[in-house]
């Protein structure tokens, strides 16, 4: 028969022994770093697209992801990438880009068809709507003996509706035009 063997308690080295969390700390706490917070700040910032190299390689990969102390990389023309490349090894190849004085973007070119199909479609959606409310009105007043007078009212109000849709669509082509 087997005899089964017996976990033995692991012996602590004197160095685990002495040593506490807190002197690890402060010691790692007040180990200088390689970079100074000057050289930190002047560091170059990578962006998506820049050419790079890594250390004295003369492979040439284009920036994929940034993030603060890593990018990744993709070899031109092909599948293979490098992940999590640390920022300080990167060479870069492009000439540093400056970025652009105008604080305000172009504007989009726009589709001048598309605008006013639009804008006819919501036109005559918006009428027809009105005016069959105010028909279904007309009907419901005709039917409790209430006067033309105010019927002609609601009549009057859609012809206005009518004639201001018409003269914003005119507007609104007007300056689309320009």
């Amino acid at each position: 028969m087997a005899t089964r063997k017996t976990k033995q308690p692991r012996k602590k080295t004197p160095a685990q022994s002495t040593v506490s969390v807190e002197e690890q700390l402060a010691q790692a706490l007040t180990e200088k770093p390689n970079k100074t917070t000057a050289e930190h700040a002047n560091a170059r910032v990578p962006s998506l697209g820049e050419r790079v190299s890594i250390g004295s390689s003369g492979t040439v990969f284009s920036i994929t992801r940034v993030s603060d102390k890593d990018v990744d990389l993709q070899f031109h023309g092909t599948n293979i990438e490098r992940f999590r490349v640390p920022v300080d090894d990167l060479r870069y190849l492009d000439a540093p880009k400056e970025p652009s004085r105008s604080s305000k973007p172009a504007k989009p070119a726009i589709n001048l068809e598309e605008v006013q199909e639009r804008i006819t479609t919501a036109q005559q959606s918006s009428i027809d709507q009105f005016s069959g409310d105010i028909a279904i009105l007309k009907k419901y007043l005709k039917s409790k003996g209430i006067d033309q007078d105010a019927l002609d009212e609601l009549d009057d109000l859609c012809n206005d509706t009518e004639r201001r849709w018409h003269a914003a669509v005119e507007t609104i082509e007007g300056l689309l035009k320009d």
